[in-house]
């Protein structure tokens, strides 16, 4: 029997690696439950090339529409969008189910994701499609048309799984149910199966600078300051970095601050990093012993890569996000740089021995395994059984 084919959307095509990532174990994910992936953009509508093919997909240009009023900029964009869908239908056609994940594609951001989300939700439900939304967060306030937009599409899922607690409450407000917690896409529970502490290398630091939106430029600067005050604290004592590299996840509005940061720090020796791929941006996590994470995929894929990590950022999202693992006291603002400092300092192998352990007590792996089993009992069943095994896919969860 042909595997059944899943239209899986998300942030693939930028420049932000973590999102990147995100692609391929969210194709991965599928894949090991019985699925055939098909993979498009959430923002454009337009298919994606497979993870892990030899041309990365560039960055989004730049348009002429970003200089428009905001609201004539929301007007055509929605027209836009409905125009692209219309395209896409007879790619939608062939598969028996839509998902939606991972990322922060339940944010707002002047209807930016809702207006895809809108134009998804009538597509599917114009061909019988049943939606999954998985590993998806909501990132600052929803607008009145906003949370709307939101309501229907998630209304309209047969199983929504959020990436973190603080997002499964706010759709659980939304929707009058609780959703469970599927965690981040880039997460794997055989990443942290081995019991063996972290390897022994050379003291090296690796600093992850953010600049997350809609936050205030006074909030910003401390944070640089309280960072470079940490860092410069690290070089000092028994415990110290012997090599300081400060580094972005691709984010293009990051590679400001990080500049700003790693010239503060020359004197010193820091070097600054702003990789290009996945894969350079995992080889130089390997190479540190303990990573300073602004953004969340700096922290999750410094985990993956068996090294230490603690989150330093000027906005909520990671603390959010690390409370889901039980890693809650790892997350620090700009108020926290001296006890951050001062974890940094600790014994490290303890470090990445007290968090490996608690992420392998989270309660997202339970949640995870039985999705997957949900998913690969549809992706077995005969074709007339699949749709309805999906549809009642968040009573089975339940």
């Amino acid at each position: 029997m042909n595997a059944p084919e899943i239209a899986l959307f998300g942030e693939w095509n930028t420049a932000n690696l973590g999102d990147r990532m995100i692609h391929r174990r969210a194709a991965e994910f599928f894949r090991s439950c019985g699925w055939r992936v098909s993979s498009y953009a959430l923002s454009s509508l337009v298919p994606v090339a497979e993870p892990g093919s030899a041309r990365e997909p560039p960055p989004p240009r730049g348009r002429a529409a970003a200089r428009l009023p905001p609201g004539l900029r929301r007007a055509l964009r929605g027209v836009r969008q409905e125009m692209r869908m219309l395209r896409l239908l007879p790619a939608l056609a062939r598969a028996q189910a839509i998902a939606v994940g991972g990322g922060a594609l339940l944010s707002d951001v002047n209807l930016h994701f809702p207006q895809s989300l809108a134009v998804l939700t009538r597509a599917a439900r114009a061909q019988g499609k049943p939606m999954l939304c998985l590993g998806c967060s909501a990132e600052g306030a929803w607008s009145p048309a906003g949370v709307g937009i939101v309501r229907r599409f998630l209304g309209a899922c047969a199983l929504i799984a959020a990436r973190d607690a603080a997002t499964a409450r706010r759709v659980a407000e939304l929707l009058g149910r609780s959703v469970p917690v599927f965690g981040d896409f880039c997460l794997r529970e055989s990443d942290f199966a081995d019991a063996g502490g972290q390897r022994a290398l050379r003291p090296a630091l690796a600093v992850n600078v953010s600049c997350p939106p809609a936050v205030a430029a006074r909030v910003q600067h401390e944070y640089e300051d309280a960072l470079v005050e940490m860092v410069r604290f690290s070089r000092a004592g028994p415990a110290a970095m012997h090599a300081i590299t400060v580094f972005t996840t691709g984010t293009a509005e990051d590679a400001g601050p990080a500049r700003r940061v790693a010239a503060r720090l020359a004197s010193g020796g820091a070097d600054l990093f702003l990789p290009q791929s996945v894969g350079e941006l995992e080889a130089l996590l390997r190479s540190a012993t303990v990573v300073v994470a602004g953004r969340l995929h700096a922290f999750v894929l410094a985990l993956a890569t068996r090294t230490p990590a603690v989150g330093f950022s000027p906005a909520p999202k990671l603390r959010n996000f690390l409370g889901s693992l039980g890693l809650e006291r790892y997350g620090f603002g700009p108020d926290g740089g001296a006890e951050l400092a001062r974890l940094i300092g600790a014994d490290r192998s303890a470090l990445w021995n007290e968090q490996r352990d608690a992420i392998r007590r989270a309660p997202l792996w339970a949640v995870r395994s039985r999705i997957h089993g949900l998913l690969r009992s549809a992706a077995s069943a005969p074709a007339a059984q699949r749709g309805l095994l999906l549809a009642e896919a968040h009573r089975a969860l339940a």
